[in-house]
């Protein structure tokens, strides 16, 4: 028997963004990236509904992937369906609300898009819903997913280049998932975080707010420094370069190139301060979407969190709000956990 999805949100992550990119391009991506093209390729999975706030949304959604029944409340679709899979591909203003709904209901396997929610007293909230209630959190940043991203980590751990030291990127923003996520899975997800300073671009607070608690749109990141318990670093310096992403070695340099497309490996010289080439068989590509699911259905029957899971949501999310507590602070280190949790921040 197949397993049941529902997904909440029709427009563009959900079904749409795989018609902007059918055009060549560079990079790992491999589509589907929609949510719905994925779990059409996954035998596993039927979408067995869906809702949407906008009418015509739903309809259209409907309608292109042959989905039964439709519904303009959230909560009614969760009552009613008895899922097994929820995707929540909403503006990340109800990412919260509906996720703890479904975690409450006894939904076991909840695939979010990025950002996971818009403050930290809703990531404490998620945290407490999912782990009370047994769920298996599938997060949405999708490079971790990704063939070449897969092949740097499995380099790492295998330790060909000896004990990873820090990973380095060059362009991204805080709350936004994408960045804070890919790095963190290239540094082996550490598990103590111990201190997050920074700085960041221009803030976009909402209108007539002079707190700074409350921002309509994320930021880039301009420089960083995190630092874990094992005494591994994530180093930020905002080039403009983009998606490359280097990791330090002990024993050599792993460069990830044109967001996912090759990687470019230097061994170190022995003593020398020196590095040579090592030649590195390329990888077959596939869908991170796909993967993403297949994962998540292997979470669900085995108990076992996979690698974009509950812990790396809220430690990416811990991070993105402690950078914009330390730039209001004037770059000054802060500790976990990160104060001020109410402060909110929307990225779209």
């Amino acid at each position: 028997m197949k397993l049941r999805v529902g997904i909440i949100g029709c427009g563009r992550i959900a079904s749409t963004i795989d018609n902007e990119l059918q055009k060549p391009r560079r990079g790992g991506i491999i589509l589907p990236l929609s949510h719905a093209g994925g779990y059409a390729l996954v035998d596993e999975t039927e979408i067995v509904a869906a809702c949407d706030v906008v009418e015509e949304k739903l309809e259209t959604f409907q309608s292109r992937w042959n989905v039964p029944t439709g519904y303009h409340d959230y909560r009614e679709l969760i009552d009613k369906e008895d899922l097994d899979i929820l995707s929540i591909t909403t503006r990340p203003e109800q990412h919260a609300e509906s996720l703890i709904y479904a975690a409450e209901q006894g939904i076991k396997g909840i695939f979010v898009e990025k950002p996971l929610c818009c403050s930290l007293l809703e990531a404490d909230a998620i945290r407490d819903a999912c782990e009370r209630n047994g769920v298996m959190l599938e997060f949405g940043p999708p490079r971790r997913n990704w063939a070449v991203y897969r092949q740097a980590h499995q380099l790492i751990t295998e330790d060909k280049l000896g004990a990873v030291k820090s990973v380095v990127g060059f362009s991204g923003n805080s709350i936004g998932g994408h960045f804070l996520d890919t790095l963190l899975y290239l540094l082996g997800d550490p598990e103590s975080l111990i201190s997050i300073r920074g700085t960041l671009g221009d803030l976009h607070p909402a209108e007539d707010d002079d707190s700074n608690m409350r921002f309509v749109r994320d930021t880039g990141i301009r420089n960083a420094l995190i630092e874990f318990g094992n005494g591994t670093t994530i180093h930020v310096a905002d080039t403009g370069i983009g998606y490359d992403t280097e990791v330090v070695c002990q024993g050599g340099i792993i460069r990830v190139q044109n967001d996912g497309e090759t990687l470019h490996v230097r061994k170190k010289d022995g003593g020398n301060q020196a590095y040579d080439p090592l030649t590195i068989e390329p990888v077959t590509p596939w869908s991170g979407t796909v993967l993403k699911i297949r994962e998540l259905i292997n979470s669900i029957q085995t108990g076992v969190p996979g690698p974009s899971n509950l812990r790396i949501a809220l430690l990416s999310t811990e991070i993105g709000f402690g950078l914009y507590e330390s730039h209001l602070c004037g770059g000054l280190a802060v500790e976990p956990p990160v104060p001020n949790r109410e402060r909110w921040v929307s990225s779209w």
